[in-house]
């Protein structure tokens, strides 16, 4: 089977971009999706497993960190039950590649695993001023990517998208780059497999050691914590436009990603939250019973944020902790 890892940054649009690309591919090829969400609630999988997707959750946790013998058994599941064509990892929005990779290498699935393919997603609205704050992070990155695509191109000109793609050249020159918006990638510029010979454990670790050593002094990433539920109940969606907007100003503390699934009296609502961007609202189809929210940042008040959030509710029901 192959391997992509789809990464990038909270907020970067992971998310959509594999649900266009599993669009164009499962009439190809049999897919299973393992997804790994910052908080407890795991709101990523519940949308993606809405398009009658094979999807496994792994929350409350990092694949590369405190969930990697979780990841392990569930990548040996997969590959000796279901015998997929296709596995597509989508890890949170602070995991590392490298460690990644050494977690999957370390796993000795080399007679399942064809190969291995990191595709990085960069929100180009975000690149400039996350470059320039976690510069280790970024790079280190980057410099391990098969395929960058700078997505929301949109929302940048286009000499300051040529600006990134010179960036990531410069990081980065094997790397396949591609420009976009909402995630949307053609197949054909996907590229090529990486050969068997690049699996992590035979040229992947020789890789990882080759970028272990870049930028040690620059800062990194801070330690996020998140806020999430499950709730009962509908919602109004005026209301909460309000309230994930409120999040750009919150005073007791600062919100780097939002997201969430409502029920609301309109439908189902998917709601996405960006500092640089602002809130998203998109019509969904969802039938997993209950609204789920998802909140990451630093110092958050969570008995605020629940307030605020019940605040939001028209029909009175329990919640419950996520």
């Amino acid at each position: 089977m192959l391997v992509d890892i789809v990464n990038g940054f909270l907020g970067s649009g992971k998310t959509t971009f594999i649900q266009n690309l599993v669009k164009k591919l499962v009439p190809l090829e049999r897919i299973v999706i393992l997804v790994n969400d910052f908080g407890e609630v795991c709101i990523d999988g519940a949308l993606l497993a809405q398009d009658d997707l094979d999807v496994v959750e792994l929350s409350s946790g990092c694949i590369c960190c405190s969930l990697a013998a979780d990841l392990g058994r569930q990548l040996f599941d997969i590959a000796t039950k279901v015998r997929p064509d296709r596995v597509i990892v989508e890890p949170t929005g602070v995991a590392t590649i490298q460690g990644l990779l050494s977690v999957i290498g370390s796993l000795r699935l080399e007679k399942y695993i064809e190969a291995v393919k990191v595709i990085l997603l960069i929100d180009a609205a975000e690149f400039k001023d996350f470059h320039a704050g976690y510069r280790t992070f970024v790079e280190s990155q980057i410099s391990l990517a098969d395929i960058v695509i700078i997505n929301k191109c949109d929302l940048v000109s286009a000499a300051e998208a040529r600006e990134i793609r010179k960036t990531i050249s410069t990081i980065n020159r094997r790397a396949t780059v591609v420009e976009t918006t909402f995630g949307q990638v053609a197949l054909e510029e996907m590229g090529a497999p990486p050969s068997p010979g690049d699996l992590p454990g035979g040229g992947g670790d020789e890789c990882l050691r080759h970028h272990h050593h870049h930028h040690h002094d620059e800062k990194r990433l801070p330690t996020y914590q998140s806020f999430s539920r499950e709730c009962e109940g509908v919602f109004d969606l005026k209301s909460l436009r309000n309230y994930f907007q409120s999040l750009n100003s919150l005073s007791q503390g600062k919100v780097v990603r939002a997201k969430g699934i409502f029920r609301c009296p309109e439908g189902w609502q998917r709601i996405d939250f960006v500092p640089a961007t602002g809130t998203k609202i998109t019509p969904v189809t969802y039938n997993s019973g209950n609204s789920r929210i998802l909140i990451i940042g630093l110092d958050l008040d969570n008995l605020t944020l629940a307030g605020d959030l019940e605040k939001c509710r028209v029909t009175p029901a329990g919640n419950r902790e996520g």
